[in-house]
Formats: C-alpha cells, structure tokens, sequence
C-alpha cells in the first residue's frame, strides 16, 4: 500500500478529464485578468490546479489503493480530505470526492471532523 508512489497514467488522465469543463482557458487574455472571474468562482485555474496537484495526485492514487484493498469490504468510511477555502477552489475539492469513492464496488462513507473531540462520555 504504497501511497507515494505516482498514480497510474489512465487513472490521472481519467481526473483530468472529469475537471477539463471547469478549467478556466489559459489564454493571454484572461492571464492578465484577476486569477479568477467574478462570474465563475467556481472555475480552476491552472494556477491553483498546480498548487494542489500533489493533493490531487495523493487523492486518485488513493482511490487506486481502495480499489485493490477494499474489493470485499461491506462498507469503506473515509476521512474527507481538507481543503482550504482560500487555497482551494470548490470544484477541484468536489472533484477530490467524487475521485476517492469512483468505481468502487462497496458504499462509502466520507466524514469530516472539525478538529474537535465528538465522543460525549456519559457519568454519572
């Protein structure tokens, strides 16, 4: 279970795929705007795609090694990975998820914690 190591091409290009409709043109004209239109926040430019490609690797890579690991499993929880409101663009982390839980066999469940302790502990 080796999760440094690079993520098979198909797996990549299948992600690169699913965000191509979300990415903004890299073409002069839009470089010398602000990084991001104010009528598309949604969009990735290729800026913020680098800066989170590592996070976006480890995530398709991820989803390699549940594929392998997690054939027989009834159910699979996941941690939700984090993701920065300012450093990461809502789709790209939307696509995270949908990268995590594709093809697999078993039902997934994503939870997400918010640094705190949940577990109530009852005396009496």
């Amino acid at each position: 279970m080796l999760l440094w190591i690079r993520p098979d091409e198909m797996s990549v290009h299948q992600f690169e795929n699913m965000i191509r409709s979300f990415r903004l043109d890299s073409n002069p004209k839009q470089e010398c705007d602000s990084e991001r239109p104010q009528d598309a926040p949604w969009m990735i430019s290729d800026q913020e795609l680098e800066k989170n490609m590592a996070k976006s690797l480890r995530q398709i890579r991820l989803n390699e090694v549940l594929l392998d690991y997690s054939r027989e499993a009834a159910l699979i929880i996941l941690t939700m990975p984090v993701g920065r409101r300012e450093a990461c663009p809502s789709t790209l982390y939307l696509a995270w998820l949908d990268i995590l839980s594709r093809d697999l066999r078993p039902p997934v469940l994503l939870v997400r914690g918010n640094q705190e302790s949940v577990l109530t502990f009852y005396c009496q």
